[in-house]
């Protein structure tokens, strides 16, 4: 089994293609609850970057993907940008509101659209009543899981125009609405690119055989697959309750990327054997941007458990990020999943 792993923003992962959610999977269930929490993660608190887990998938072939793990939160954030679109068109700012669209249903190869997200399961509803620039009017069973979508779009449009007011025509010719009119637009904005900035762990397998071999080990040792972080848990599996002698505190653990996010090779520096887990004061505020041989001193200086790749590293470049990551999956293969 060959498994990648990098890490990508949101609109990173929606330029590379079409995702289709599987039969197999669930259907979409978030409830009020949890669709409230993600929009206060996202969009009320200020994180720069903030990492919101995993995505798991297997490629049919260029540009298509089989989701394994991630469904609940693309498709949340989906209608999160299908909110803003509508925004954008209610406050008549049809380019913007085209910019945004072009996350949710763009033009394949032969010029003709798909939808980023396939949904084979709420299909027609998802499509017709959200995910289509100009809202069908077509008439269409709608279930438990419709039914969990519509109060998922419907509570993101009371978030969101609980930041900006309502349109309302009586007041678009006011030079008070113009001027509102502009610092509307920004918010939106604003809120559009926390949202596409957002951070995941994007892990692509072979194979449909080898996802569905994951989705049901995972299933079977118990991980609640719309809320995992697969590559934290990976790296816990592997590592085990201390390493050569020293504690790990998973409870405030949080992914490190000892060569620097701002060398800007993006598949070099997600690769899983580039990623450490670290407590988030130290990786937040220690770390930083610091080289790797620096990031090393700083975690032996605090006596934090380190592998052995990195004790005797006294480089750290592509190869040896490479490598780690190869002993990575491979002990995941053989001794976690045991496939």
């Amino acid at each position: 089994m060959k498994i990648e792993a990098n890490d990508k923003e949101v609109r990173d992962i929606f330029a590379l293609g079409y995702f289709k959610i599987p039969r197999f999977q669930r259907p979409y269930s978030w409830t009020d609850e949890e669709v409230e929490d993600f929009w206060e993660d996202v969009v009320i608190r200020d994180y720069e970057h903030y990492f919101i887990g995993s995505m798991v998938v297997y490629q049919t072939e260029k540009p298509y993907y089989g989701i394994v793990d991630g469904q609940q939160r693309l498709t949340t954030i989906t209608l999160m940008l299908a909110a803003i679109r509508n925004a954008f068109l209610d406050y008549g700012d049809e380019n913007l509101a085209r910019g945004v669209h072009q996350y949710i249903e763009k033009a394949n190869i032969d010029n003709i659209n798909e939808y980023v997200i396939n949904s084979e399961t709420s299909f027609p509803y998802f499509q017709d009543h959200i995910q289509s620039f100009k809202k069908a009017d077509i008439k269409c069973t709608v279930g438990n899981e419709e039914q969990n979508l519509k109060s998922a779009f419907e509570l993101i449009n009371r978030q969101l125009y609980s930041k900006i007011p309502k349109f309302d025509i009586h007041d678009s010719s006011s030079d008070l609405f113009q001027e509102r009119k502009y610092q509307i637009i920004e918010i939106l904005k604003n809120t559009r690119n926390k949202i596409l900035s957002l951070k995941l762990v994007f892990i692509q397998l072979d194979n449909e055989d080898d996802a569905y071999l994951i989705f049901e080990t995972l299933n079977t040792r118990g991980k609640d697959l719309t809320t995992p972080e697969l590559i934290q848990y990976i790296l816990e599996n592997l590592t085990g309750p201390n390493i050569n002698g020293l504690p790990v505190d998973y409870t405030s653990a949080s992914i490190e990327h000892l060569l620097p996010q701002s060398t800007g090779d993006e598949e070099i520096v997600g690769n899983i054997g580039n990623l450490i887990l670290v407590d988030k004061i130290t990786n937040g505020e220690q770390l930083r941007d610091f080289d790797f041989m620096k990031k090393i001193e700083i975690l032996k200086n605090k006596n934090y458990p380190l592998d052995n790749y990195l004790l005797t590293a006294t480089q750290w470049t592509e190869e040896e990020i490479k490598e780690r990551g190869k002993s990575i999956a491979r002990k995941a293969y053989y001794e976690i999943w045991k496939l």
